[in-house]
């Protein structure tokens, strides 16, 4: 996944998670069991911080974590 798609994804979670930005959306990960995850479809669901979890849209396990994706993990 090239980077300008990871920074689309991770605009596009911090949005449907209701943070006001990327940053905010990352500093309250940081600190959770269950981070924001989101699929290169677009659909977002709850993940493990380190993790992967499955699309209801794909249905394949294709959704990262937003840390994943930041590069953060």
């Amino acid at each position: 996944m090239n980077v300008a798609t990871r920074q689309s994804l991770l605009y596009q979670a911090a949005n449907d998670w209701g943070f006001e930005s990327v940053d905010a959306m990352l500093e309250a990960a940081v600190f959770d069991s269950v981070v924001p995850g989101i699929c290169e479809c677009g659909y977002s669901t709850e993940t493990e911080p380190d993790g992967r979890s499955w699309c209801e849209e794909c249905n394949r396990a294709s959704c990262t974590s937003v840390l994943l994706l930041a590069g953060v993990i």
